[in-house]
């Protein structure tokens, strides 16, 4: 008997330790096996001539945007606290087309940078066109993979840089990609940033033909994307509604397409096609644009409590980078229109020029100061096209032609 019970036990204790052993085994497996996921590609940046900015977006791939491809469970371990021996001795590996990688605990905490913060410096890192080649990608990363949502304050703030830096076709494909890229034009500050900024290149083109052509390309676009991509719809608050035009109809976006089209006409002297295209804008913006209705009366005062709804409008300096190209619109179409529309556009104008008067006798200097003196004061249409009709005539030679363009000027 004293012989076959220690033979028992240790039999006992080997099941025990086998189990154990096997438990173990099986653990390490479900962390750390190599997996195959279906991905059509993994976030990759392009390296850029700024190492600061190289190594922002480094963090944000590896903290970031690279566990999101884990499975949810997988993903939970890796946080946890109690698989950190194991994932320590045994990191979790995923390959995805091609590239192994390997994630070893990580504490919520000191580990996981902050996605606003990072995301922030990203951006105001960027100033060169290779540098915005991976703003899909971290728009992509970040909100679609990780699934991190970013307050409209980041879009706005996203347009204007690119605006600053001369890079705002990016916007323009990240938004025509929204699927994507998950950049929604989906409030009223942002869409006026964006084609603000669109307006911005052409005046400070000098109102060429050709920087006319392609920003009222780029509105036009922006506007049927508004109309047509469901995902740029607004989301709807509870409650009654309290905008008075969906977007795409926005009297306010509209006169910014006019703008451009009437400068266009003029530039063309009402080369074929285009008059008429002035003229069925003008006539769609004045039957949306109520009578007696100055900028600020086209949507209801509920609307302004909201910043970004249209609460961003009462800013004096974000107001004028919104109305300068608004009035420069009006007044040039009742240049190229009959004088019956004519007299619609300019008492539309006039209120306009009301409240503009009122904002730049009280706003601090900035952009929208900037912006309505480079339209109506620095630069102003007429004067630009009579400098550049000197020029061609220059170089035709027509001597008398050339002193009438100059004393027109």
């Amino acid at each position: 008997m004293s012989s076959i019970a220690p033979t028992n036990a240790l039999r006992a204790g080997n099941k025990v330790l086998g189990a154990l052993s096997r438990t173990a085994a099986l653990q390490r497996r479900c962390l750390s096996t190599s997996q195959s996921r279906q991905a059509t590609h993994v976030i990759k940046f392009s390296k850029t001539k700024d190492d600061k900015l190289n190594e922002i977006l480094a963090t944000i791939r590896d903290k970031i945007i690279l566990p999101s491809y884990l499975p949810l469970d997988q993903q939970k371990r890796l946080y946890n606290e109690k698989y950190k021996a194991a994932l320590e001795a045994d990191p979790i590996i995923l390959t995805i087309d091609g590239e192994e990688l390997r994630f070893s605990h990580r504490n919520r905490l000191s580990d996981l940078p902050n996605t606003k913060k990072s995301f922030k410096m990203a951006v105001d890192a960027m100033t060169a066109i290779k540098d915005f080649q991976n703003l899909s990608k971290l728009l992509e990363g970040v909100t679609q993979h990780a699934g991190r949502k970013l307050d409209p304050v980041f879009y706005s703030m996203l347009v204007r840089r690119a605006g600053q830096t001369g890079n705002i076709q990016v916007i323009l494909d990240a938004v025509r990609n929204v699927k994507r890229t998950g950049l929604k034009l989906d409030q009223s500050a942002t869409i006026n940033e964006l084609l603000v900024w669109i307006q911005k290149e052409a005046v400070g083109a000098g109102w060429q033909t050709r920087a006319l052509e392609l920003a009222l390309k780029r509105t036009q676009l922006v506007l049927d994307l508004l109309e047509g991509e469901p995902r740029h719809a607004p989301k709807r608050a509870r409650g009654p509604e309290i905008r008075s035009f969906p977007f795409f109809r926005d009297p306010q976006f509209l006169a910014m397409r006019l703008n451009l089209a009437a400068a266009l006409a003029i530039n063309q002297k009402g080369g074929k096609g285009t008059k008429e295209k002035v003229v069925k804008y003008a006539e769609e913006l004045v039957k949306l644009w109520p009578k007696g209705a100055g900028l600020l009366d086209l949507e209801p005062a509920e609307a302004y409590k909201y910043p970004f709804e249209m609460g961003y409008m009462l800013n004096r300096n974000v107001y004028l980078w919104a109305a300068a190209p608004v009035l420069s619109g009006l007044t040039l179409a009742a240049k190229v229109v009959e004088s019956e529309l004519a007299n619609q556009l300019l008492k539309r104008a006039k209120r306009v020029e009301g409240e503009v008067i009122t904002a730049l006798e009280t706003a601090e200097a900035g952009r929208g100061v900037v912006l309505y003196k480079q339209i109506f004061e620095e630069q102003p249409f007429e004067k630009t096209l009579k400098a550049e009709e000197s020029e061609k005539l220059e170089k035709t030679g027509h001597v008398e032609d050339i002193e009438r363009a100059k004393e027109a000027a």
